[in-house]
């Protein structure tokens, strides 16, 4: 239940309260997203903190951890909203440290401090001190104690900066700073408009094409039933020398505010808003699982012939979009798909679920309403629009994005079906709809279980003192090294209902690893494995599990939905036996095969689980020609192949459908085969204090780094010798780094670690 309404596409909490998106930023390689975060409270009560999610392509998210918290006199009741500047060699953080007096005060105009903070970070993620810039006495007289949200960006070799206000006589505006690298910020001066509401907050300040711009949330106008519909909003001025004209909303929809903007790579201007609002009659079921809240995607703004701003998605988003089908009429279509539409008539209406988005051109109304319960109290916004010509709709999990027009305007909304399979119906319109799959996702079949660790080694097993338990199983850490490096990954098993299973899951939670498809069981427990260990750190096993819980997984709990998203499915022999979680082993090889996804199959022999090793080489054998990937140590390689000579053995391997093959040879580094010839890469040297789960972060990495290399299933005959040899290294530094420390998935390094 608690995965029911998570998205696929869109930024969201762990846990808790999200609000306004902070800090954005492209720094070493990474896009960088910080919100605004209240954990451990789905309704926002505690102080805010500043979350951290990094991606590599804008579509693959992975969450960091909170990096910024109240923890000085300055910032005390919150760190509030702010932006960054990304240079070479470091990014800084510019925020609002917010500040309550206790006592009998409006904290308007006394009682509050609102102060201009900067920290510096050459990771993104670790901060330096704390260094205050400005204070309220630093502000012009003028200003009421609400001044927040700094906006700052570099011109001409300057800090530029621009902050929200409110002035004393409740009128808002944004005021310019400006500021050298290595001096103070100094007042340059306002805008603002008569008669505009009370309080300017996120301010932004960008240009596009050469023309200049002034986005900002004004407080305190009146609401209408075309424009300002909802309690808060969020627009843009033109800024021509100082005037500001023509306030446009960015959003029409029900949920959409603080959005911040900022430069990509290639230079495009991309925005990203709060896919939620403040103090409004409608609510988020999500509360009741623990969180609340999303981010918009991400969104490129160009202009119109008209000179307003377009909003887009990201054009990356093209790049997950499946073969779309015409609509004849109605479907049914499973979450999250796009769909696009043109060609109308004089009347139009596109239902997804219970939302339904009409146009009649005798009034020139288009209306985003709901007509069930799935829109938790929202009912109804418009727009004015004399033409339709374009209508393309993102819906994802619980969200919907409404690009009108190319772009001209956008509504953005939450929604909350029972069921990711939902009814689509369109009227009046030619249109066709398509599946947004963003398959980087590993998914991994098979058991995890707890290894128990001794406190000796280098002894005989009767010399161990104690053990302590860790949660491992081959599949199980794989999925915890892909995770752990920013990728998402999902576990498909059975745990029995016991501490252990807990054990499993909680640790496997932790390291960011969907374990939504996970099952327990009364019938068997968890398996157990104890482990004893060489004086070099190399490890043999002694398994409890007769039966165990994973090997009573039934074939019949497979599912289409669990590989939606597979971007590899990832499996080892040990769950290969003649029990069920075989045939579920076949299921899931069939469906991953035919999402398109890439087959990865380590044996990762453990004699002393088979009774009969001949039977144990004709399973092997059986799955070797339904895999893309075939992963052996030096050790197991003759066992398979019956040589011991890379020479003669590789190919043999190389059938059916494999097209690499990985040869692990431990300190020595590791080889991949494919048909365009091999390449090598030496391990780092290292002193090994535990081997457990090296293998196993070896071939998660290396399939983390394939995938963020853009090697699909089909690129795998003909990947450049290059790329090969870079995954190589990569997960040769992986597990360098894993095996100087204890356990598997607690040892594997972030990729924040592995960079340095």
């Amino acid at each position: 239940m608690k995965g029911k309404w998570r998205q696929n596409l869109h930024i969201e909490p762990p846990e808790g309260w999200m609000n306004d998106p902070n800090g954005l930023c492209f720094f070493d390689g990474l896009y960088h997203v910080y919100f605004q975060y209240s954990p451990g409270t789905p309704c926002g009560e505690s102080n805010r903190c500043w979350g951290h999610y990094v991606s590599p392509d804008l579509l693959s998210w992975k969450y960091s951890g909170i990096v910024l918290e109240p923890d000085i006199p300055e910032d005390r009741d919150g760190v509030f909203s702010g932006s960054a500047v990304a240079f070479e060699d470091h990014m800084e953080f510019f925020y609002t440290g917010n500040v309550l007096e206790e006592g009998d005060f409006d904290h308007i105009l006394e009682g509050r401090g609102a102060n201009v903070i900067r920290v510096r970070s050459s990771d993104g993620s670790k901060m330096s001190a704390k260094e205050v810039l400005l204070r309220n006495t630093d502000y012009p007289d003028f200003c009421s104690c609400h001044v927040r949200d700094p906006k700052v960006w570099l011109e001409d070799g300057k800090y530029k900066m621009v902050l929200g206000a409110r002035t004393k006589d409740d009128h808002g505006c944004v005021l310019f700073y400006e500021a050298s690298l290595d001096g103070p910020f100094e007042y340059k001066g306002l805008l603002t408009v008569p008669d505009f509401g009370y309080m300017w907050e996120c301010p932004d300040a960008f240009s596009i094409d050469g023309k200049k711009f002034i986005a900002l949330c004004p407080q305190g106008t009146a609401r209408g039933d075309l424009k300002f519909q909802n309690i808060f909003h969020s627009g843009y001025f033109r800024d021509d020398d100082g005037v500001l004209t023509d306030f446009e909303e960015f959003d029409h929809g029900f949920d959409f505010y603080a959005p911040q903007t900022f430069a990509a790579p290639d230079g495009r201007r991309l925005l990203i808003g709060w896919m939620g609002i403040g103090d409004d009659s409608y609510t988020n079921p999500t509360t009741d699982l623990g969180w609340q809240h999303c981010l918009t995607l991400p969104r490129e703004l160009t202009l119109g012939s008209d000179g307003k701003i377009l909003q887009n998605p990201v054009r990356e988003l093209d790049s997950i979009r499946k073969q779309a089908e015409k609509i004849d009429g109605e479907t049914w279509q499973g979450l999250p798909f796009e769909v696009n539409a043109a060609c109308f008539s004089d009347v139009v209406s596109v239902s997804i679920s219970g939302a339904e988005i009409t146009w009649n051109r005798n009034d020139g109304i288009l209306s985003l309403h709901f007509t069930n319960e799935e829109g938790y109290g929202r009912k109804e916004r418009k727009i004015e629009l004399l033409s339709l010509d374009s209508l393309r709709i993102i819906a994802d999990v619980s969200s919907l994005e409404i690009y009108i027009n190319g772009g001209r305007y956008v509504m953005s909304t939450r929604f909350y079906p029972e069921h990711r399979q939902v009814r689509v119906a369109v009227k009046g319109a030619g249109a066709g709809i398509a599946a947004l799959r963003l398959n980087d996702t590993l998914v991994a079949i098979g058991e995890a279980l707890i290894d128990f660790i001794p406190d000796k080694k280098g002894c005989e097993f009767y010399e161990v003192g104690s053990f302590s338990p860790a949660a491992g199983g081959a599949p199980a850490n794989v999925c915890g090294a892909f995770s752990k490096l920013g990728g998402r990954s999902r576990m498909i098993t059975q745990l029995g209902r016991d501490p252990f299973g807990d054990i499993i899951t909680r640790t496997l939670d932790n390291a960011g690893v969907d374990t939504s498809c996970i099952l327990y069981t009364s019938e068997a427990n968890t398996a157990l494995a104890f482990v004893s260990q060489t004086t070099d750190g190399k490890s043999t096993y002694s398994f409890y599990r007769n039966p165990s819980a994973d090997m009573l997984f039934d074939p019949s709990h497979i599912t289409a939905e669990m590989f939606d998203d597979c971007y590899a499915l990832h499996f080892c022999s040990v769950s290969l036996g003649n029990f069920p979680m075989k045939d579920a082993h076949r299921a899931a090889v069939t469906i991953a095969r035919r999402q398109g996804a890439i087959i990865s199959f380590d044996p990762n022999l453990r004699f002393m689980l088979w009774d009969d090793r001949d039977e144990l080489k004709r399973v092997i054998w059986e799955f070797i020609p339904c895999c893309d990937i075939i992963k052996v140590s030096d050790e197991e390689l003759e066992f398979i192949t019956g040589s011991s000579d890379p020479d003669e053995a590789v190919p043999t391997l190389l059938c059916g459908n494999v097209k690499l093959v990985i040869l692990t040879k431990g300190k020595d580094g590791a080889s991949c085969y494919s048909a365009s010839g091999n390449v090598s890469s030496l391990s780092p040297v290292v002193k090994a204090v535990d081997t457990t789960g090296a293998g196993d972060g070896f071939i998660g990495s290396f399939l983390w780094k394939l995938r963020s290399s853009g090697i699909v299933r089909d690129d795998l005959s003909g990947c450049p010798l290059s790329v090969l040899s870079g995954c190589l290294d990569f997960a040769n530094r992986f597990s360098a780094i894993s095996v100087q420390r204890k356990g598997a998935i607690p040892s594997y390094p972030g990729l924040s670690e592995l960079n340095n």
